[in-house]
């Protein structure tokens, strides 16, 4: 497994987003994580919600 390294949307800038708060999230039926990411370069705050690998690999499965 790589380390990810996603764009600010804000600045653009390729850094790694600092994760400052985390929480599991079952708002969606399933179990995820919830995380608020700032960047070290802006100070721009986002959210993501993590999905596990079992579940993201049923959901986005390519149709063959």
């Amino acid at each position: 497994m790589t380390l990810a390294v996603m764009q600010c949307p804000n600045c653009k800038g390729l850094v790694r987003l600092q994760a400052k708060e985390s929480r599991t999230h079952t708002a969606y039926g399933f179990p995820t994580m919830k995380r608020r990411r700032i960047c070290p370069e802006c100070n721009f705050r986002i959210t993501t919600i993590e999905l596990p690998i079992l579940l993201a690999n049923d959901i986005f499965a390519e149709d063959e």
